[in-house]
């Protein structure tokens, strides 16, 4: 009887050791995959500002700004006005792009 209960806990102990094997292995690989997908390129929401809201979109210009911590903002300014918008950013802003 006594060999029968040491036998028991000796196939249990296997059994338990061979679950937390498999566990580690399954969480790894499903780690190693999430962080696959947290590496993907992330589309940035840009922020729009139109400041010409009565007027007709084919007498504006669409100025995109990057800001100095990289985010980009999209102002719609009257395209008489361009140069006026461009030249009184912030420090440390840009303007990335203008289409009319």
């Amino acid at each position: 009887m006594r060999g029968f209960a040491t036998s028991l806990l000796l196939i249990i102990g296997i059994i338990a050791v061979i679950g937390m094997v498999a566990y580690i292995v399954l969480a790894k690989s499903h780690t190693s995959s999430d962080n696959v997908t947290a590496s993907a390129p992330v589309t940035a929401i840009v922020s729009t500002k139109d400041f010409a809201p009565g007027l007709p979109m084919s007498q504006k210009t669409t100025i995109l700004i990057q800001t100095n911590d990289s985010s980009e903002i999209k102002y719609i300014v009257p395209t008489s006005q361009v140069d006026t918008y461009s030249k009184s950013l912030p420090e440390g802003y840009r303007v990335v792009s203008k289409t009319p």
